[in-house]
């Protein structure tokens, strides 16, 4: 990995700020790795949101889980690709190939019976460990094939993925901890999405829940709010030794209440209000409709 420089930002030849210095590039070998870690990471951290969820059944909804694992194996290889100083498709493509073959070495060497249904079904049919096994491998690989291709397609100064360009690339060395406590959070706040629009269109077919009380609170839309700026503070804490004083403790401070306090306190909090409000809406009626885990 690069030795970490400056997170400044450039200056022109009048001595005005252009745009953040990138210290965060990854040797392609290097990528491919980070790939093949964080693609681990990411994914049980996705699959520990959706887990949370629904945590007085953590055996069911598994097809739920595997989708959640695939997307969070993508994203760490998007990223992947995103840090690589050259051939990114490459890279992407070499980590979503290794994280893949795991679950096929599984299929080829485990001595299980691979015929044994997994009480999961699709469409009224039953599934095997086999088609399962399968069916995982090959969803994994392709979200890591369609995350390589968009992280070749990715520009430097595109201000998504900016911030993580700026990152000292020997930080990533540690930075998995907060990583998993960021991505764990992603299922949480796609659900209270899906929970808005699945109670609000309830609610407009129920005229007698207009006027509920508490109906109006949004404090999870705060909690998403808090997740994302206690991201940036960390982030920014780790990728600008001038920020907050230039203090190394100030700064460690500051990442301590992006990720421990925002993160991974007041956000999961307000969240899980709003949450279990909306979840008790259609339950108020003697119902539990199949959009509640």
């Amino acid at each position: 990995m690069e030795d970490e420089l400056s997170a400044d930002r450039e200056m022109d030849g009048d001595y005005r700020l252009v745009s953040p210095v990138v210290t965060g590039r990854l040797h392609p070998a290097a990528a491919c790795l980070f790939g093949a870690w964080y693609s681990i990471i990411f994914a049980c951290a996705m699959s520990a949101g959706v887990k949370y969820l629904h945590h007085e059944t953590p055996e069911a909804h598994g097809i739920l889980q595997s989708f959640a694992w695939a997307i969070g194996s993508g994203m760490a290889i998007a990223l992947a690709g995103r840090l690589s100083r050259t051939h990114r498709l490459a890279v992407g493509i070499c980590s979503s190939v290794a994280s893949a073959s795991v679950w096929i070495c599984l299929l080829m060497f485990l001595s299980i019976d691979f015929d044994q249904a997994t009480g999961e079904t699709i469409f009224g049919y039953s599934i095997s460990l086999k088609q399962f096994l399968i069916g995982f491998s090959l969803l994994i690989l392709l979200a890591g094939v369609v995350s390589s291709f968009l992280a070749a397609s990715s520009h430097n100064d595109e201000e998504l993925t900016a911030r993580l360009l700026t990152v000292p690339s020997r930080h990533w060395m540690w930075l998995w901890i907060a990583g998993f406590a960021w991505v764990s959070m992603l299922p949480i706040v796609a659900y209270y999405i899906w929970l808005q629009f699945a109670t609000a269109l309830y609610s407009i077919l129920h005229p007698s829940l207009w006027f509920q009380e508490g109906s109006s609170l949004f404090f999870g839309f705060l909690g998403i709010a808090a997740l994302f700026a206690g991201i940036e503070i960390s982030l920014k804490a780790v990728s600008d030794k001038n920020s907050y004083g230039g203090s190394v403790w100030k700064r460690v401070l500051m990442f301590l209440v992006g990720t421990l306090v925002l993160a991974s306190l007041v956000s999961p909090v307000l969240l899980n209000l709003d949450i279990n409000r909306m979840k008790d809406i259609p339950a108020s009626l003697g119902s539990h409709p199949w959009w509640i885990l």
